[in-house]
């Protein structure tokens, strides 16, 4: 009896589950990436979401990013796998579990509401590994792995591949 209980209700689930996942795919162009890539504010490190959807298990959004050289921080996000393809510039990436002095980013904030989900930050990252990176090159974030822009030779354009299993971030 428990086991036929327990059947019917990871059936329901999955029924849900696919009942709010979208039932056609999710296209963004070209024109959509350059659009918004030109509507960024000019001379600062920015991002735009351009879609969150809901996939069945989890969600999946992809957003554009812009970094201007110039310090930058290290992040390390709790719930969120993110895969970079980088557009434009080149520079390094560092990337591993030691973040420096880390600070729970604040969960009212645009990054933890709207972009990121539960988030820590922190100068640097230590023991990382340091990797060069140029357009066309791709990188893959597990969620827990911090990574850093240790330099930035140009400013970098890049998209932004968002797997969100807990559903940290509205959708759009």
């Amino acid at each position: 009896m428990r086991t036929v209980l327990l059947g019917i209700w990871a059936a329901a689930s999955l029924c849900f589950a696919a009942e709010n996942a979208m039932d056609v795919g999710s296209h963004i162009t070209q024109e959509d990436v350059t659009t918004t890539l030109k509507a960024l504010p000019a001379g600062r490190g920015t991002e735009q979401i351009l879609r969150m959807v809901n996939v069945g298990r989890m969600d999946v959004g992809v957003a554009v990013m812009r970094r201007q050289p110039g310090k930058q921080g290290a992040v390390m996000h709790d719930q969120l796998t993110e895969v970079y393809h980088i557009l434009s510039g080149t520079g390094e990436l560092v990337t591993g579990r030691k973040l420096d002095d880390p600070k729970r980013m604040d969960p009212q904030g645009r990054v933890v509401k709207e972009l990121a989900g539960p988030s820590l930050s922190g100068p640097s990252i230590q023991d990382g590994h340091r990797q060069r990176f140029g357009p066309g090159d791709t990188v893959i974030i597990p969620a827990g792995v911090a990574h850093w822009f240790s330099s930035l030779d140009s400013t970098v354009d890049y998209l932004v591949v968002r797997i969100d299993p807990d559903r940290a971030i509205p959708l759009k």
